[in-house]
This record gives structure tokens, C-alpha cells and sequence, in this order.
């Protein structure tokens, strides 16, 4: 499991409670964007990247 990984899967459960999407996928179908919980995981991920978005984005892709 790599470090990213290890991250996000302590940080996704927490940001579920913290926006009470526990039961939204990430994307809902017919949505029209992401739950809030996929949006605060990202931004956490980031932060503790330190670097930007769009090398964030790269790195989950």
C-alpha cells in the first residue's frame, strides 16, 4: 500500500462523519458534482502533499 494510499484511507472515514455523506458516493450519478466528504479528502491530501492541485490530481490518476 503506498503512502497516499495509507493516507486516504485514514482520511476519507473522517471527513464522512465530519460531513455526514457516509452513505453518498463520491460522485453521485445525476449529481452534478462530488459529496463533500471526496471534496475535503482532496484538500487534506494537498496539504499534506504540499505541492499543488493539478500534481495532486496527477498523482491519483
Amino acid at each position: 500500500m503506498t503512502q497516499i494510499s495509507r493516507f486516504i484511507g485514514e482520511v476519507v472515514p473522517v471527513t464522512q462523519r465530519v460531513a455526514g455523506d457516509r452513505g453518498e458516493s463520491a460522485a453521485p450519478d445525476g449529481g452534478g458534482g462530488f459529496a463533500d466528504y471526496a471534496l475535503v479528502s482532496l484538500h487534506c491530501l494537498w496539504i499534506y502533499l504540499d505541492s499543488s492541485y493539478r500534481i495532486t490530481i496527477d498523482l491519483l490518476k
